[in-house]
C-alpha cells in the first residue's frame, strides 16, 4: 500500500437536514397520537389531492452562488438540479412527480404546495446542501390513515460553492458525483424520506454508497412508493413484521433489515413499543437482522441524524436502548446460523421476536469502505472486477477498527455474508491514519451487484450492507469530444474513450445528449443538448453498473459550443389574474424552441401551466391557472442547457397583448 491513495481519503461530517414539524428514507418524519400501544406511525407527506397531475414544482432561486467552482456556472447547476429531481420521477411505483418551475424570487407569493432550491450561508462546514420539508399543514385522513401534509420544502445549497470542499476527497463542482448525489440525498428529504442504514441515497454519507449513475437502491425505492405508491404497487411485494425487545421490553427506533447475499438491502425503524413492518420487500428470500442506531458522529444532532418521531404534545421519543448486540433471526450473532425467510406478494411475513441483549457501547460502527482503480484512485463505491486472478485491496474508515493508532482492533475479523469472496490480510492500512486494509478474492460464484461485509469482534456483529461493488467491467473514460457528422449528414459530436458500452450515457452537464450511433471502434456519435452561446459543458459517460468516467477523470473533458446571439423574450400579458385559464403568447428572438425539450416556469408554484405549445423555434403558446396576481416578467424558459431569464442577463420585455381566458 502507498501513500498516494491514502491521502486521496478525507474527513467527512455527516449530511443533515432541516425539518419542522415531526419526525426519518425508509424511515418517514413520524409522529404518533399517543405514547402507548399500538402505535400507528402518522407520516409526512405531500398531499396528492392538493397537487396538479400528482406534481410538486421546485424553484430555483436566481440568485445563485455568490462564488462558484471555477469553470462552473448557474445553467450548469440548475441542469443537475433537474437532473437529480428526475431521479424520483423514473420511479415508476410512486405517483408523485416532480417537475421544474423555473428561476424564481423567493419574495413571490407561494400559496400552493412547492419546493425551494435556494442558495445559503446557513449550511454547516463541510457539508454541501440541506433538504426537508419546512412547513406543514395540520393532520388529515387518507385512504391508508392520516397524514400530515407538507405543504413547503426546502433545498439550500452552499452560497459560496468556490470551496474546495474535501468531502470523501470530491470537489464542490456541480458536474462532480458527490454533488450530484447530494442533491438526489437531498430532494428524497423534501418528499419526505429520513435516513436509512442499508448505504442507499438515503444513508449518510459515511456509508452511502450511491453514485451518479446508479443512484437509488431498494429501499430509496420502497421508501417512496410507499409515501405515494400507484395503485398496483402493494399487490407487487411483501412485508416482514416483527418486534424487538431487550429485558422485556419494546426497543424503540431499532433498525430491522432484510438482506440477502444476492440483493440490496431493504430496512425499517421499529415503533416505541418495538413492533415493526419492513413494507416494499421484493418477493424472495432473505435473512433478517436487527442493530441499534450508530452513536452519534461529529456534527450529527442525534445518531444517523435521525429527527426522532414525537407524540401528539409534540414530545420527541428517543431510543430507550442506544447499544445493544447485532442480532440474525431466529437470534443468533453469527450469519451462519441464520435462518432464511420467504416474502411472498401481497403477504406479511411474520417473524418471531428479537430479545437482543444491552452492550456498554457499540463496538463497531459508521464504517466506509474505500476500492482503488488501475492508477490508485480511491474509489468510495468500491468496484471488484469479476475475473481478476489475484486479491485486490479494499480500504475500511470507522469506529472501533483500531484499538490504537499502530494496531488493529484485537479479535477484530472482516468477511462476507455468504461465500462471495474470500478475505484475508487484515492489516493496519497506513500507520497514523485510523484506515485498516483487507484483500478481496472474489468466489466462483457471485454476478455483477452490491456484496454485503460483516465486521465482527468478540462482543458483536457490524454489517455493512453493499460494502463493495462487483463489476464486469473497469470505469469508463472520455478521450476526446471532436466534431463530427451523423449518418444523416447532421452536426454531430464523437465521443472517444475506454469502456464505454452500448447503454452507456453521455452526459453535458446535467443534460443527456442524444446517442445516435455506436461505432465498431466503442466511440459514439451524439447530438448534444441546447447550450447558450460560447457556453462549456462538462462531458460525462454514465454506464448502467453504477460507475462513470468521474472514477478515473476528476476533471471531465469539456465541450464548448459555438458563439450565438443572446436571446430575448416578448412576453404577453404582462400580469395573470386569478379567475380561470390564460394563454401566454411568447415570442423569442435567437431562441431555438424545440417541443418536448422546452419548459417554461414562472417562478412560484400559484401558478399552474396546464399546456406548453412550440409553435415554432421562436414562439410559444402557453395555457396557465394562476390562483393570484403574478407578473410574467418573471418567466424562464430553459432549452436543455439554455436558460432565457431576466436573472441572466437576457431581455424580457412584458406587453398587455391579446391574452385569451376562460372561467
Amino acid at each position: 500500500m502507498s501513500k498516494r491513495w491514502t491521502s486521496r481519503i478525507a474527513v467527512f461530517l455527516a449530511a443533515g437536514f432541516v425539518f419542522a414539524s415531526s419526525a426519518s428514507a425508509y424511515y418517514y418524519y413520524v409522529s404518533y397520537n399517543t405514547r402507548s400501544a399500538p402505535f400507528n406511525p402518522i407520516v409526512s407527506k405531500f398531499d396528492l389531492n392538493a397537487l396538479t397531475n400528482n406534481t410538486v414544482p421546485f424553484f430555483i432561486s436566481d440568485q445563485g452562488a455568490t462564488v462558484i467552482y471555477p469553470g462552473d456556472s448557474l445553467q450548469a447547476m440548475v441542469s443537475q438540479i433537474r437532473a437529480a429531481a428526475d431521479v424520483w420521477n423514473g420511479v415508476g411505483t410512486s405517483q408523485l412527480r416532480l417537475a421544474y418551475g423555473g428561476l424564481a424570487s423567493f419574495g413571490a407569493s407561494k400559496l400552493a404546495p412547492g419546493i425551494n432550491v435556494e442558495f445559503s450561508d446557513d449550511i454547516p462546514p463541510g457539508l454541501l446542501a440541506l433538504g426537508g420539508p419546512e412547513s406543514v399543514a395540520g393532520q388529515v385522513s387518507g385512504p391508508n390513515g392520516p397524514f400530515v401534509p407538507i405543504r413547503r420544502s426546502l433545498l439550500r445549497l452552499r452560497r459560496d460553492m468556490g470551496q474546495q470542499l474535501t468531502v470523501y476527497g470530491a470537489q464542490a463542482a456541480s458536474f462532480s458525483e458527490m454533488f450530484f448525489v447530494t442533491l438526489v440525498h437531498e430532494f428524497g428529504h423534501t418528499l419526505g424520506l429520513q435516513h436509512t442504514l442499508t448505504s442507499s441515497v438515503m444513508s449518510t454519507l459515511v456509508t452511502s454508497t450511491a453514485t451518479k449513475s446508479q443512484p437509488l437502491g431498494i429501499d430509496d425505492i420502497a421508501g417512496i412508493s410507499l409515501l405515494y405508491p400507484t395503485a398496483d404497487y402493494l399487490a407487487t411485494v411483501g412485508s416482514i413484521s416483527g418486534r424487538v425487545t431487550l429485558n422485556g421490553n419494546g426497543v424503540n427506533l431499532a433498525s430491522v433489515v432484510a438482506i440477502s447475499s444476492s440483493s440490496p438491502a431493504i430496512s425499517a425503524l421499529t415503533n416505541p413499543d418495538g413492533s415493526y413492518q419492513i413494507n416494499g420487500v421484493p418477493p424472495g428470500q432473505y435473512f433478517i437482522y436487527v442493530h441499534p442506531l450508530p452513536p452519534a458522529l461529529q456534527g450529527e444532532s442525534s445518531p444517523a441524524n435521525i429527527v426522532y418521531p414525537k407524540d401528539a404534545g409534540g414530545r420527541d421519543l428517543t431510543p430507550n436502548y442506544t447499544a445493544f448486540g447485532t442480532q440474525f433471526y431466529p437470534g443468533a450473532r453469527d450469519p451462519q446460523q441464520a435462518q432464511a425467510v420467504f416474502v411472498y406478494a401481497g403477504n406479511v411475513t411474520a417473524v418471531g421476536t428479537f430479545k437482543v441483549n444491552s452492550l456498554p457501547f457499540t463496538p463497531v460502527h459508521s464504517v466506509r469502505v474505500y476500492g482503488f482503480s488501475q492508477s490508485n484512485v480511491a474509489l468510495t463505491s468500491a468496484p471488484v472486477e469479476l475475473g481478476l486472478s489475484t486479491p485486490v485491496p479494499l480500504v475500511a474508515a470507522g469506529a472501533g477498527l483500531l484499538q490504537s493508532s499502530t494496531s488493529v482492533t484485537s479479535g477484530l475479523n472482516v468477511s462476507t455474508l455468504g461465500t462471495v469472496a474470500q478475505v484475508s490480510g487484515l492489516r493496519l492500512a497506513y500507520a497514523g491514519l485510523s484506515y485498516v486494509a483487507v484483500d478481496l478474492k472474489l468466489g466462483l460464484g457471485p454476478g455483477p451487484g452490491p456484496k454485503h461485509l460483516l465486521f465482527s469482534t468478540k462482543d458483536d456483529l457490524y454489517v455493512l450492507p453493499s460494502g463493495f461493488n462487483v463489476v464486469a467491467n473497469l470505469p469508463p473514460s472520455i478521450t476526446s469530444v471532436s466534431s463530427t457528422t451523423d449518418a444523416n449528414g447532421n452536426r454531430a459530436l464523437a465521443i472517444a474513450g475506454t469502456n464505454l458500452q452500448p447503454d452507456t450515457r453521455i452526459f453535458f452537464d446535467g443534460m443527456a445528449a442524444v446517442i445516435e450511433q455506436v461505432n465498431g471502434d466503442g466511440s459514439l456519435v451524439v447530438l448534444p443538448p441546447q447550450a447558450p452561446g460560447g457556453y462549456t459543458a462538462n462531458v460525462v459517460a454514465l454506464n448502467s453498473d453504477g460507475q462513470s468516467s468521474l472514477f478515473l477523470q476528476a476533471n471531465p473533458q469539456t465541450y464548448t459550443y459555438d458563439p450565438a446571439d443572446l436571446p430575448s423574450l416578448i412576453v404577453s400579458p404582462a400580469f395573470l389574474a386569478p379567475g380561470g385559464d390564460v394563454t401566454v403568447d411568447v415570442l423569442g428572438s435567437a431562441s431555438n424552441f424545440v417541443d418536448g425539450q422546452t419548459v417554461v416556469g414562472f417562478g412560484t408554484s400559484d401558478v399552474t401551466i396546464k399546456k406548453l405549445t412550440v409553435l415554432s423555434p421562436t414562439r410559444l403558446s402557453v395555457l396557465v391557472t394562476p390562483n393570484t396576481f403574478v407578473p410574467t416578467s418573471g418567466i424562464s424558459v430553459t432549452t436543455g442547457l439554455r436558460i432565457i431569464s431576466q436573472a441572466l442577463g437576457n431581455q424580457i420585455t412584458v406587453t398587455t397583448g391579446q391574452a385569451s381566458s376562460r372561467k
